[in-house]
């Protein structure tokens, strides 16, 4: 069940909080503010609506940075507002409080993101930006991007994308660049000045090619870009790397993506501290094996993942992060600390959020209770 209420409290509660698991703890929220974490104090609760736990697991709500539509939902058809809406609300009770909504190259399809944001206070609480796959890619690593959404560097077309605004910010928040094509440093400087993180994918880069910054990010590691190859290790070899060890990277654990034997190396090789767990989901990802339309193609969901119909080219996922983080977990390669590690807390710190994603006093109550088995049993979304 999904809570939209603005004053209550949790009790006896296992808290996750700064890192650690607190027993028995309670969690007072007013005014959707997080006010109190810690030891039962009747004198904080006693006004408020109370939830009993029961010792069940409450932590920060989950955080999909990397998401195209699920639900039966995306930004690629139909009134955009509602769209997004019926998305944000289909995830909420996933457990899934907050996404980066990730698209194609449309600059028309931008300024409509934009105005059902300004339009929609409830989407603007769920939606943290959005996640420009291109379009200044590698051709040959274009994945499900059609080549309409591919292009040469161009500063007027970029100045075009930055033009479009959310108040004083612009509206995308990340962008996939090819690091290799020509004028990449140029680009990766100017998004970075407009806090738009740098996201290197859909590239056929060599890794000695690679020059160090101050921040990395790669775009479904492994997924559309060079690979991990003895003699020429590409762009899929950077977080592995001493020289790139702060590289931030994301992950799609359905399976399919990314086979569960080099989940597994890259889990127990790296840890949790940088990886990302998003989706990459399409429209059709919590509905079950089906069929519909991407970009106007035919597309078809397994129920684990998304392909074209005319050429079973992979284009997304069909398995939202509630599940792959539960199959993680179950799999031993995460536990409840690391859980909201990938799905909550480090998303959030890449797109430097600072407002929610812990239980701590002063943040958003977005919050999760999840069972042993760790399904999501309530969820508690601030708008």
């Amino acid at each position: 069940m999904v809570h939209h209420e603005r004053d209550y409290a949790i009790q006896h509660a296992l808290v996750y909080t700064d890192g650690a698991l607190v027993p028995d703890a309670t969690v007072v929220v007013q005014q959707a503010l997080i006010t109190y974490v810690g030891r039962h104090d009747e004198s904080l609760c006693r006004d408020l609506k109370q939830f009993d736990a029961k010792g069940a697991l409450v932590g920060p709500g989950l955080v999909d940075m990397h998401l195209h539509g699920s639900g039966g939902f995306d930004s690629t058809r139909g009134n955009i507002r509602e769209n997004l809406e019926g998305l944000a609300l289909f995830l909420e009770k996933k457990g899934i409080t907050a996404f980066q909504l990730a698209v194609v190259m449309d600059l028309d399809l931008l300024a409509q993101i934009r105005n059902a944001l300004d339009k929609s206070p409830f989407l603007a609480s769920h939606m943290l930006g959005v996640y420009v796959e291109g379009p200044f890619i590698a051709f040959e690593k274009k994945g499900g991007i059609l080549p309409s959404g591919i292009r040469a560097y161009d500063r007027a077309y970029l100045d075009a994308i930055l033009s479009i605004r959310c108040g004083a910010k612009p509206l995308v928040t990340t962008m996939t660049i090819a690091p290799e094509l020509p004028h990449s440093e140029e680009l990766s400087n100017i998004l970075e000045e407009h806090n738009i993180v740098v996201a290197y994918g859909h590239s056929d880069c060599s890794l000695q090619d690679l020059k160090p910054r101050g921040k990395h990010h790669l775009t479904h590691l492994f997924n559309a870009m060079s690979s991990i190859d003895h003699k020429r290790p590409g762009l899929a070899a950077m977080p592995f790397v001493s020289s790139f060890s702060h590289a931030t990277y994301e992950l799609v654990c359905d399976g399919v993506h990314v086979h569960p034997s080099v989940i597994d190396l890259t889990i127990h090789t790296l840890g949790t501290e940088r990886m990302c767990l998003i989706s990459d989901a399409m429209g059709l990802a919590g509905t079950g094996p089906g069929e519909g339309l991407y970009l106007g193609k035919r597309m078809y969901s397994t129920g684990k993942s998304c392909y074209y119909s005319d050429s079973d080219t992979l284009i997304g996922s069909a398995t939202l992060i509630t599940e792959s983080a539960k199959m993680l977990y179950q799999k031993g390669l995460l536990d409840k600390q690391s859980f909201f590690r990938v799905a909550s807390e480090n998303p959030l710190r890449v797109l430097s959020q600072t407002d929610r994603g812990f239980i701590r006093e002063g943040y958003k109550a977005d919050l999760v209770m999840l069972s042993d088995a760790m399904d999501v049993q309530e969820v508690f979304k601030a708008v």
